[in-house]
Parts: C-alpha cells; structure tokens; sequence
C-alpha cells in the first residue's frame, strides 16, 4: 500500500511540473513574433527583465498580458479523496455469495440436487420441483411469522430463516429442532402447572354448583356448572361429559331449553369417541337429550334417541336391568303422547314386567309402573284391568323394622 501511495505521489509531481513548463512556454511564445522579441513599450520606472538563456530553466514569463491561469494539481501531499478515488481495485469490497442476498433459486438449485441423489426420474422432476416450489413459499411464510417468547431463540430462528432461503435444508431442520426442543421442555414445565391449576379451579366450580343444585337454585347451578366447563382442560374429556350432563339438567330446570340442548348434544358427542357406542353412559346422555326434545314436542327428534338408548342398555346391562325398564317406559310415554296406544301398550308391559322381578311390592319405581300401565289401560277402555294395577300400586312397602319378641 505504501508503494502505490509513493507511485501515485511522484506522478503527480510530474503532471505538476510538466504543466508548469508548458504555461511557461506559451507565454514566451506570445512574446516573439517572427523569431524576434516583441516590441513593447518599457516602463519609465523599471528595466526590462532579462531574457531566458537556452541553458537556463524555464523562468516564470514576465509579460505584461499574462495568460490565463490553467489550473494544476497542488503539490501537497495528496488528500484523502484523491486517495480514495486512485485506490487500487482489490481495496474495493466485491460482493461475495456470503454476503449477496439470497435468492429463491438457491433453494430450488438444492433441491434439484436431492432430487439427483435420490434418482428421481427426470419425468417426475417438473411436477416434483412444483410442488416444492409452493411448499417453498408457504415455508417461508410461516418461519418468518414464527417467534418465541424465549428472545435467546430468535438468533436461531433468524439463522434458521437465511439457511432454508439458501438451500441448507438439514441446517434448517437442525435449527428449528433446538428452537422447538427448548421451548418444548420449558412449555412443558409451564402447561402441566397450568393444567393442575384449571382442574383445582373447575373442581371446585363444579362443587359450587351441586351445592347450589341440591338447593334448587338451578339459575346459580347453570352459572358455576358453565364456569366449570371453560376451565377444565380440554383434554379432560370423561370430567367435561359429566359437566356437560349436570349443565344440561340444570339449564333444563332453569327453563334455559336451547343452553341445555348444546350441553347435552356435546356430552354425547364426548362420550361417543371416548366410550365407544355400546357404554351405558353415553345410553344416559342420549336418554337425556331425548327428554328434552320430547319436553319441547319435537317427538320425531325424540323417538330416534330412546330407541338408541333403549338398544345400548339392552346390550351393556341386560334385558332385565332396571335401566333397559326406564327406557321402555320413556318410549312407552313418547307413543301414547303421540296417541299411538297399541304401540305403547306393550313395552309399559315389558317395564312392568322387569320391575315386578327386581323390586318388592310398594318400591316407588314400581308403583310408578303400575300407574303408568293402568293409565294407559283406562285410555283404551280397559276399565277393569286398569283398576286391578291401580289396586295394587297402593299397596305399601314391606316394613324395615322388626319386633323384638319378650319372653
């Protein structure tokens, strides 16, 4: 560098000095005219200047019509500017493949080549290396949008960004999985904390709410029993079911019919992919919301769900069960509001009969089957048989205590 700073200052000394030289000699050409000195006339206060010897250096002209100045580099040690202007080439900074911005067809030019590598047909390529060209920009979107909470990681995700635009597919996959192994440990640590919190808290909601229920302040029960559902996590879905269910019945005593048709339809919907369809929870669910549509006279949306209801229970708990008797009965009920007498007639039979098995005389579930049987059997002008179930649904329970005989 040194050199071409002593290169560059001696050519300037010499631009200099042949520039002077040169403005001297078109002075002394003015001068002469034909080879001779020009005339002129010699001031009364000075003598006139010597002539220039031909051995003697260029001396400045003396004429009284100066020429005009030319202008001429000074001779001072070279500015700044000059030297950045004459620097050599290498001194200016070339644009490199590192530091050029990236260009999509980088990326695509590597997949290219992994498609070589892995011998791909050249048939397959095109629609290949168009697929991955959209796949591309969607890639990039969504990594230019990713953030972390954890601001180390951003240094990640931006170098992440720059390999993927470059075509470093494998330092981009590595980059992405120390950003999402590290805020996957720490969200871990975070989530199970908060899930312990959201069931503490919708626990003891729902606590809020069978306390209020068992008062028959169905308006605050709906209320807690709501706040319960928001804050058990979602993944909780046996636990959501039951809120569910409890929601239903409380916004159905409420008067609150369309909260609780909601309730109801998601709790069976949560027990059907978690129980399977053959589980007498989800038959009690269904049970449920079938009450509720005949409860409105929607009996056509009614009749559907206790047949399914009935169908379930029939098969988890058994032909005599006392469940598969509810479900009778409630279908029963169903045909004779719709004034179908005949159909209804033998499956208050068929609940009466399963009772009769189960329960002693007296039970309140089979005193409400008799009635409901002799109702039915007064409707159809059966007047005599009506009265022999009535008879016999007055008859009390047996008693629970005994006598202790003195001897």
């Amino acid at each position: 560098m040194a050199t071409e700073l002593m290169i560059l200052f001696g050519f300037i000394v010499v631009v200099t000095v042949v520039a002077v030289g040169l403005g001297a000699f078109l002075a002394l050409k003015i001068t002469r005219r034909d080879g001779q000195p020009q005339e002129r006339r010699e001031p009364e206060m000075a003598a006139p200047p010597p002539q220039p010897q031909p051995s003697q250096e260029w001396p400045a002209p003396a004429a009284p019509a100066a020429p005009v100045p030319q202008p001429t580099p000074q001779l001072a040690a070279p500015s700044q500017e000059w030297l950045a202007y004459a620097a050599p080439a290498p001194a200016v900074p070339q644009p490199t493949p590192q530091s050029a911005a990236p260009s999509v067809n980088q990326a695509l030019m590597a997949y290219q080549a992994i498609l070589d590598a892995k011998g791909v047909a050249a048939k397959d390529r095109d629609s290949q290396s168009r697929d991955f060209a959209k796949l591309f920009e969607s890639l990039r979107e969504r990594l230019n949008t990713l953030s972390s909470v954890n601001a180390t990681l951003q240094p990640l995700l931006d170098r992440a960004r720059g390999s993927l635009v470059y075509g470093d597919f494998p330092q981009t996959v590595e980059l992405l999985n120390q950003v999402g192994g590290r805020d996957g440990e720490e969200g871990q640590v975070l989530y199970e904390s908060a899930v312990k919190h959201l069931e503490t808290a919708a626990a003891a909601m729902a606590l809020a709410a069978d306390l209020e229920f068992a008062q028959m302040n169905y308006a605050q029960a709906e209320h807690y029993y709501r706040k319960a559902i928001d804050l058990l996590p979602v993944d909780d879905e046996e636990q959501m079911a039951e809120f569910l269910n409890k929601h239903g019945t409380a916004a159905y005593q409420a008067g609150n019919l369309a909260g609780a048709t909601l309730s109801f339809e998601r709790a069976v919907g949560n027990l059907r992919s978690l129980l399977g369809s053959d589980h007498p929870d989800l038959a009690t669910a269904i049970n449920n919301l079938a009450l509720l549509q005949y409860s409105q006279g929607n009996y056509d949306a009614a009749e559907p769900l206790y047949r399914e209801a009935l169908k379930i229970d029939e098969i988890a708990l058994g032909a005599d069960h006392p469940g598969v008797a509810t479900d009778l009965n409630n279908l029963a009920l169903l045909h004779k509001k719709r004034g179908d007498l005949k159909a209804a007639e033998p499956l208050l039979k068929q609940a009466l009969t399963i009772k009769e098995k189960i329960f002693d005389p007296g039970h309140p579930s089979l005193v409400t089957g008799l009635r409901n049987y002799a109702s039915l059997l007064k409707a159809m002008g059966r007047v005599a048989e009506a009265k022999a179930y009535e008879s016999r649904a007055t008859v009390l329970p047996p008693s629970t205590t005994t006598m202790v005989r003195e001897e």
